[in-house]
């Protein structure tokens, strides 16, 4: 058994630890480039995550010593989840409440043009029923006998296209002038399965789903007439022409000028800052409220959420314009015809 070896007075009895550097780090080590935030130390130039990340933390760095500094400087770039650089959309929801306040202007200013310069009564309902109403009432009271007239069906149409233009062509507008394309932005393209996928949907939630809801609903509010608002339009159809006007208006220009805005513009743009299930209720609400009808709420609420859904699945908008088309054709034809 050899004796173990006297340490030297004074020496550390601990092994002293290698260094955390190599030595061909130490002498390759490039120095931080100029202008580098201090403390840093710079990533080679590749194509990871973690390089994207630090570029884009020194871009911010460096805009924030130029603003202090009162100089210009290009914006930071923001990243998402994977590292990869994100474009900053050119409008947000600012866009979506101009779209809507102009369509509703639009229609409004239409509306005064019309009632001032025609005899038309825009507050009185249609039909035979409501005239004897009004003689039967003049004639009771001493007044001088004057039914009024409410506008044709055609003047009605024609009132719909500046609440189109504002809803359905400005969210266009921003995507082509501010965006990407319709494509990209709204999502405005459909698919040849698109059609009786959409048809089929529609029609079952007309069918089906909203006579379900207001049984339901009915038990506790009473039998109501959700369908006034809708009959003040068709019971105006009485001649083919003003037939095909309904179903022009109704089964056509609705479903188009407002799945572009609601899911195409509206509830993407939501979808920025919330998550897409938010997202799709929060448009799906809007598009209910919309109506500003109380007891069509709850079934535009649903049929929305289901739109909704659709646009969101699919990535376009194909899917829920068809099937806002078979559910509106549903509820026109079965007024105009009076199959219910």
């Amino acid at each position: 058994m050899t004796p173990a070896k006297r340490r030297p007075s004074g020496a550390d009895p601990s092994p002293k630890k290698a260094s955390s550097v190599a030595p061909s780090s130490r002498t390759n080590a490039k120095p931080a480039p100029k202008g580098a935030p201090k403390g840093r130390v710079p990533v080679a130039a590749t194509d990871s995550k973690a390089a994207k990340r630090q570029q884009a933390a020194d871009d911010r760095a460096k805009a924030r010593e130029a603003r202090a500094a009162g100089t210009e400087v290009e914006a930071a770039v923001v990243l998402d989840a994977d590292g990869n650089p994100v474009e900053k959309p050119r409008y947000g929801a600012g866009a979506v409440i101009i779209a809507f306040l102009a369509g509703q202007l639009l229609s409004t200013i239409a509306y005064v043009v019309v009632q001032s310069t025609s005899s038309y009564d825009f507050a009185i309902p249609t039909g035979v029923g409501a005239a004897i109403g009004q003689a039967s009432a003049q004639v009771g009271s001493g007044q001088a006998l004057a039914i009024g007239v409410p506008p044709p069906l055609w003047v009605t149409a024609l009132m719909q296209l500046p609440l189109w233009i504002g809803i359905g062509l400005i969210p266009v507008w921003f995507a082509v002038n501010r965006g990407k394309g319709v494509v990209a932005e709204l999502g405005l393209r459909m698919k040849a399965i698109d059609i009786p996928i959409g048809l089929a949907v529609g029609v079952a939630s007309q069918l089906v789903l909203v006579p379900v809801l207001y049984w339901l609903l009915f038990k506790v509010i009473g039998v109501k007439d959700v369908s006034a608002a809708a009959r003040s339009l068709t019971d105006r159809a009485t001649d083919p022409l003003s037939i095909v006007l309904v179903f022009v208006v109704v089964a056509i220009g609705a479903p188009l000028a407002e799945e572009i805005y609601f899911r195409g513009f509206a509830q993407r743009v939501f979808g920025r800052r919330i998550r897409p299930a938010f997202a799709i209720l929060a448009s799906a609400a809007f598009f209910a409220a919309s109506h500003m009808q109380v007891l069509q709420f709850p079934a535009l609420l649903v049929f929305g959420l289901i739109l909704g859904y659709m646009a969101w699945r699919s990535g376009r908008l194909g899917p829920a314009i068809w099937a806002h088309v078979g559910f509106n054709t549903v509820t026109a034809a079965t007024l105009v015809f009076h199959l219910g």
